[in-house]
């Protein structure tokens, strides 16, 4: 039973990885039309540069809203949500502090693509599941 618990704890965390890594991702044929007209035109055209550039971010919080089907699932599997850190969970909200990153936006009508680009560091805040006594 142990194993199960473990296994299953393993398979819907790594199902909430795949999740998150998708929202964060962009889609082949825009990766490869961007690198193919970035390397066609980096050759005639000075690289466009950014509108607005933010070099250390810092902030509140980033903000994941858990869809209420895959709260259910994590109830049906005897899957209870939880933070690490300081993250908090509110009002089925996954909220996690900003430690750092930068940012830089591009023209939305220009050919930079994605046109906001850059990172947010949550240093020290995670998400957790709990089934019985074990916690992942």
């Amino acid at each position: 039973m142990r194993t199960f618990a473990k296994s299953t704890i393993g398979f819907a965390s790594a199902g909430i990885l795949m999740a998150v890594l998708a929202g964060c991702s962009t889609d082949a044929a825009t990766t490869s039309s961007s690198s193919a007209t970035s390397s066609s035109s980096s050759s005639s055209a000075t690289p466009e540069a950014p509108l607005a550039s933010i070099p250390s971010l810092s902030g509140v919080d980033t903000a994941v809203l858990l869809d209420a089907d895959f709260a259910a699932a994590l109830g049906t599997l005897g899957l209870t949500p939880g933070v690490i850190g300081g993250a908090t969970l509110e009002e089925g909200s996954l909220h996690f502090p900003i430690t750092g990153g930068n940012v830089d936006y591009y023209d939305p009508n220009g050919t930079v693509r994605p046109y906001v680009q850059g990172t947010l560091e949550h240093e020290g805040s995670g998400f957790s599941l709990t089934a019985g006594d074990t916690v992942v």
